[in-house]
């Protein structure tokens, strides 16, 4: 599910213009960009599938084209991979799957065994072997 905000965060931030052309100016601050552009993909994720574009930032004008385009990728490879850092179960907690070992694989074979006994029991219906 955050994988596919995640993704449609991603597209709205593309489509935003947000790495639109504009021409260099030696004033400008790619760290307020980054900014700018990291609200703008924290509100899309919120948003998720329902993200709309928005328009370049203000605090991009003047961010050459590559910067801009540095700047987006490293803005949505850190979303993706907290997206899938929060889809994934951690390992070192207490809630963690575990693998069941044999004896609760028998317990759910038996316990399937009995709900199917009773069904057909229910419908009268006798397996034959």
């Amino acid at each position: 599910m955050r994988t596919r905000i995640a993704a449609a965060a991603i597209a709205a931030l593309l489509a935003t213009g947000a790495v639109a052309c504009s021409s260099s100016d030696t004033s400008a601050d790619p760290a307020a960009c980054k900014t700018a552009m990291k609200k703008q993909f924290d509100e899309a994720m919120k948003a998720g599938s329902s993200a709309t574009p928005a328009t370049r930032p203000g605090a991009c004008d003047g961010i050459d084209d590559k910067t801009a385009q540095r700047l987006a990728n490293e803005i949505m490879k850190d979303g993706l991979g907290d997206a899938m850092e929060s889809a994934m179960p951690s390992l070192d907690s207490d809630d963690a799957a575990t693998m069941p070992d044999a004896d609760d694989i028998q317990a759910s074979l038996d316990a399937l065994e009995d709900e199917i006994d009773d069904t057909l029991d229910e419908y009268g219906i006798t397996p034959t072997p």
